[in-house]
């Protein structure tokens, strides 16, 4: 495909992909009673990657379909993450219909990828079992949960997605850029504000424990947000969900310099 057809293709489809991810985070939220804004610059972010993709895609020689193929589903999974992101920035969820609904795609289309089916599906299990394991660890040596388990259902996406070493390099960059952030507020003397709906919800399950309920008293001891919330702000704690998806972008570009310089090096 000559490269001015595949960028213009890349174009459409990133604007619609875009337009996509921009809608879905603002209905998914509504249909969780969560408040939402429109977002354009979701759409510009999907566009440039999308262009990205076509520009990786420009070497692959195939037919029509070994390129158009790979760039659609790479550019949906692209909104998905995107989006999911801006609604845990939001309001520190990770929605099952972004989540579980991008890994089926991923799973779906992956014979039809260069990924191939048993590598995505055993990219699932090991991103599972690589978030999985560190939050029934932190929960048994602290008595609560570290993280949400939204993200170890988020890197069940991106193991369908990148397979099973694309999933290591997500979530060691996901992890690691997520603690350079925290330093990085931290270091400026700035914090995360607590989103509204997590404070509400924290709220009424301390007027619910108060009232005696058992199961909210539970749920509020289990809550790694119940501490911080008294006073608005996480000091140095962040949402991983958008870090976790900006290392799905990353690894989607350098997957293969990865596996075979870095991988390779720390396998030798």
């Amino acid at each position: 495909m000559e490269p001015l057809v595949l960028r213009s293709a890349a174009l459409a489809v990133g604007a619609v992909a875009g337009l996509g991810a921009m809608e879905l985070a603002v209905r998914v939220p509504v249909r969780l009673g969560l408040a939402s804004r429109r977002r354009p610059g979701l759409v510009v972010v999907v566009v440039a990657c999308a262009l990205g993709i076509a520009q990786v895609l420009a070497g692959v020689d195939g037919t029509l379909f070994d390129v158009v193929f790979p760039l659609v589903v790479h550019t949906a999974l692209v909104a998905v993450v995107v989006a999911a992101a801006a609604i845990d920035l939001d309001h520190l969820v990770l929605p099952n219909e972004l989540t579980f609904g991008g890994a089926l795609l991923a799973l779906v289309t992956s014979p039809l990828r260069a990924v191939g089916l048993p590598n995505a599906a055993s990219g699932a299990v090991l991103g599972l079992a690589l978030t999985i394991a560190p939050f029934l660890l932190y929960r048994r040596l602290r008595g609560r949960s570290g993280m949400g388990l939204g993200d170890a259902k988020l890197a069940v996406l991106a193991g369908a997605w990148l397979g099973a070493e694309g999933v290591v390099f997500v979530v060691f960059l996901g992890a690691i850029q997520s603690v350079l952030g925290g330093i990085a507020l931290r270091a400026s003397g700035r914090a995360y504000p607590i989103p509204a709906s997590v404070v509400a919800e924290i709220t009424d399950l301390r007027a619910r424990a108060a009232k005696g309920d058992p199961a909210a008293a539970e749920e509020l001891a289990d809550d790694p947000m119940s501490i911080d919330a008294k006073d608005g702000l996480l000091s140095s704690r962040l949402p991983l969900g958008p870090f976790l998806a900006l290392a799905c972008i990353e690894v989607l570009f350098l997957r293969r310099w990865l596996v075979e310089h870095v991988l390779g090096w720390l396998t030798r």
